[in-house]
């Protein structure tokens, strides 16, 4: 058969071989997702970076924190968006594109080991948005696009994560992370001797929410801001935190949930936005930073 082909067929057969033989050298195969996660973990503990791993079962398993997934659907199929064993959603998933994008939810598994699914389904072609997830562990960010070509469907994403599995291997690291949550959290709560003095409270709130859905405060350590929610909202949809810039847009950020009525965010803004519904009934609390332009009066004091 070689025989039969042309100059240009010969060569362009090489070529392919050849570029084949380097796809097959370049990528290594594992016996478990759980064994190639952990390679990748460790290149994570070594150079900072850890790449997308794909299992058999034609899921992309992206590493958390390292890319922004882009999750390509089609008409006539389903997506599913895979969240970690035992990871709880927090609110509905917000997109940008409700109209054409539909979502449900689906377990499978039980106890702690039951896996939240997010089921995207697209009624158009070449329309894209975004979709924002909050849980009660982490917040992720994903790009939904809808192709007209069957042949790019990708029906599953999830994630693994290398800073967290690089801390299972070494018991000094995972105590002193537990030891650090464990202060953050008594610092959030109740304020000890000698950490007064570092908060700043100069945050104004303003919006059309109710005070259900209204920050009770906002203050910073020099380092992260801590936005604490009333209790009822331990019953409700949790807001959106999104940071405003330049001319208000809109900027993602990262921040978890240290209580469920407690964010803590990852770095400090001069003005930020908590949103709950959609559609045009989107309910906003607009918080700034006034870097004490006006005191903060603690509870008990008055003004003269």
């Amino acid at each position: 058969m070689y025989q039969k082909l042309g100059l240009h067929q010969r060569a362009a057969l090489l070529t392919c071989l050849a570029v084949s033989t380097n796809v097959l050298a370049a990528s290594q195969r594992f016996p478990t997702l759980e064994e190639a996660a952990v390679a990748q973990a460790k290149k994570w503990q070594q150079i900072g970076v850890a790449k997308p791993i794909l299992s058999d079962d034609g899921r992309i398993i992206y590493p958390y924190g390292q890319y922004l997934p882009r999750l390509t659907c089609t008409l006539l199929r389903v997506c599913d968006i895979q969240l970690e064993p035992g990871e709880l959603l927090t609110g509905k998933p917000v997109a940008g594109d409700t109209a054409r994008w539909l979502m449900s939810r689906q377990i499978s598994g039980v106890g702690d080991q039951a896996v939240t699914h997010i089921i995207i389904k697209p009624t158009d072609v070449n329309i894209e948005t975004n979709l924002i997830i909050t849980t009660d562990r982490r917040t992720y960010q994903i790009n939904l696009y809808s192709s007209p070509n069957k042949k790019d469907y990708l029906n599953m994403i999830g994630w693994y994560y290398p800073e967290e599995m690089s801390q299972e291997w070494d018991d000094s690291a995972q105590i002193k992370a537990k030891m650090q949550r464990a202060h953050d959290q008594l610092v959030a709560a109740e304020l000890p001797a000698g950490s007064i003095e570092k908060l700043d409270f100069s945050y104004s709130i303003e919006g059309n929410v109710n005070t259900r859905f209204k920050p009770v405060r906002v203050y910073n350590n020099g380092e992260k801001v801590y936005i604490q929610m009333p209790d009822a909202i331990t019953t409700a949809e949790a807001p959106v935190l999104l940071l405003l810039g330049k001319d208000n847009k809109p900027e993602i950020v990262n921040y978890r949930f240290k209580t469920p009525a407690l964010y803590e965010v990852d770095k400090l803004f001069d003005k930020a936005v908590l949103i709950v519904g959609t559609n045009g009934d989107e309910k906003k609390s607009v918080i700034t930073w006034t870097k004490n332009k006006r005191p903060f009066l603690w509870p008990w004091s008055k003004r003269n």
